[in-house]
């Protein structure tokens, strides 16, 4: 049984992976990706001897003993991960968690695990910034390694059922994806902009990531940020800047004339020409 994270963005064959697993006699294979050892604090390690059988698991330690993060893509017997998940569920101590729980009881019972090195594309989007992030490297396929129109690797996306995107007479759209239902008057340059969302005359977006039904209207600039859904933007407001990620949550308003800072998180309405830090 294969199973996998919801919060990722992964380019996997995962026949290679299961081919590795049965070759292996394994119970429970995980994918890992070596990440630089500055960051590895920041993920689950498996510590692998020279074969990849994993013999210990460390779950974001301050000092790591290995590299090898991992993807939150499993493999598992189905015998074996059934007598397990029934244990944990048994337990009314647990967090029922993989990292915690399932992956610490495999190892204490000496199971058959191993380590698959995964090379290709893979991003953890549990946050704004890494979100954020993906969505850029959508725009430069030469260079991330992941490329959405890739004619032996096609990629997928929900279709809306819209209209085709409108751009208007003086509007002006570089290096962005602008999917259906979209109507541009302004400026929108290095974006990803999903179904439904308005840019007005005189408005400019760049560098940024826009939800379902934004609207950005006549003068206000949005850069360096990610808007979720439904998001008014008034008129001459600014979200964002040149620095850390901007965020501002479904279904909010930011008035006209007002100013939300870089790397500022929103989660209520500003009103018209206050200014959030």
């Amino acid at each position: 049984m294969i199973i996998l994270s919801g919060d990722q963005i992964c380019k996997q064959d995962y026949a290679d992976f299961l081919r590795f697993h049965k070759e292996k006699g394994a119970e429970f294979s995980v994918a890992v990706m070596e990440v630089d050892w500055k960051e590895a604090s920041r993920f689950g390690l498996m510590v692998a001897d020279e074969n990849d059988r994993i013999t210990e698991f460390q779950e974001k330690p301050p000092v790591p003993k290995s590299n090898l993060a991992s993807m939150g893509i499993y493999i598992f017997n189905w015998d074996v991960l059934k007598k397990y998940l029934e244990e944990d569920e048994a337990d009314p101590n647990s967090k029922n968690d993989f990292g915690m729980n399932i992956i610490p009881a495999l190892l204490r019972d000496g199971r058959k695990m191993y380590a698959y090195r995964f090379a290709g594309y893979w991003r953890d989007v549990g946050t704004i910034d890494s979100l954020w992030e993906a969505n850029m490297e959508v725009l430069d396929p030469e260079n991330s390694g992941i490329d959405i129109f890739d004619e032996k690797w096609k990629i997928y996306s929900r279709n809306p059922v819209l209209p085709p995107q409108k751009i208007g007479p003086r509007a002006v759209v570089q290096d962005s994806l602008v999917t259906e239902g979209c109507k541009i008057y302004g400026n929108v340059h290095h974006s990803v902009l999903s179904a439904g969302v308005v840019v007005e005359e005189g408005a400019t977006v760049e560098d940024a990531v826009l939800m379902d039904g934004v609207v950005v209207k006549a003068g206000a600039v949005v850069k360096r940020c990610i808007l979720a859904e439904d998001v008014v933007v008034g008129a001459g407001a600014r979200v964002g800047g040149d620095g850390p990620i901007a965020h501002v949550g479904t279904g909010l308003t930011v008035g006209a004339g007002a100013t939300v800072k870089e790397g500022a998180k929103v989660f209520e309405s500003v009103k018209e020409g206050m200014e959030v830090c």
